[in-house]
């Protein structure tokens, strides 16, 4: 996988911002950083990761289902666990004691709404019927009392939750296994107005090349769709 650095050097590259071999500056790298951040937010925000549905949960622990947006209201800490695994088909049954345990990346929201996350891992194989998330499935929670804001994204190439709000230069980026020059160009498109710089024909096509196979997901297994029952 690609480091947020490496892809803020590539993007910098195509501006022209930045000779081969060189590293960015710090005040270049920060920003060029933020953007990649909002970059990422952008597409949860746009519907490009899929349509996430908003979920109260009613009690301490929860487990995701994927693609929601997690509200947590009051003073109570909340655990919510984003699955590693999950059962094939519409209806999911996600990180249950049916496929080995409560395992994931769990993210418990404390009182006075500070973040702590802990990865654990599956006790044992998983049978058959059960897979990995879809690739960039993506997971929100807000938080009432903290009044922040955080996300992560399912990076299907590598397998793992990535968050958006804690990415730095030295963090692996998401997506970046899958296309990093793509990935790349898609960043410089977005910091082209900050610094009035024209980008080259190759690199729009790049940006474009990657958006579609992000967006279409040829790559991926068909998906079922849901079909809500008929009430005569």
């Amino acid at each position: 996988m690609t480091t947020a650095r490496v892809i803020v050097n590539s993007a910098l590259r195509k501006l022209g911002r930045l000779g081969a071999g060189r590293e960015a500056r710090l005040a270049d790298a920060e920003d060029t950083l933020q953007a990649l951040r909002s970059m990422y937010g952008s597409w949860i925000a746009s519907g490009a990761c899929g349509r996430l549905c908003d979920v109260i949960p009613t009690g301490t622990n929860y487990t995701s289902r994927g693609n929601e947006r997690i509200y947590r209201r009051g003073e109570n800490p909340l655990t919510v666990t984003l699955p590693e695994l999950v059962s094939e088909g519409w209806n999911r049954d996600y990180g249950t004691d049916r496929y080995g345990g409560n395992f994931g990346t769990v993210i418990t929201i404390t009182q006075n709404g500070n973040e702590v996350t802990v990865v654990v891992e599956a006790a044992q194989p998983i049978g058959n019927g059960v897979v990995t998330p879809r690739d960039m499935s993506a997971v929100v929670i807000s938080d009432e009392v903290g009044g922040q804001t955080r996300s992560w994204l399912y990076d299907g190439n590598v397998k793992k939750w990535q968050s958006i709000d804690d990415l730095t230069l030295d963090s692996d980026a998401p997506r970046s296994s899958a296309d990093p020059e793509g990935l790349a160009a898609c960043l410089a498109l977005e910091m082209v107005d900050k610094f009035g710089i024209d980008v080259s024909e190759f690199t729009i096509r790049a940006a474009a090349r990657f958006q579609t196979a992000m967006t279409m997901r040829f790559g991926m297994r068909r998906e079922s769709t849901y079909q809500p029952e008929a009430y005569y």
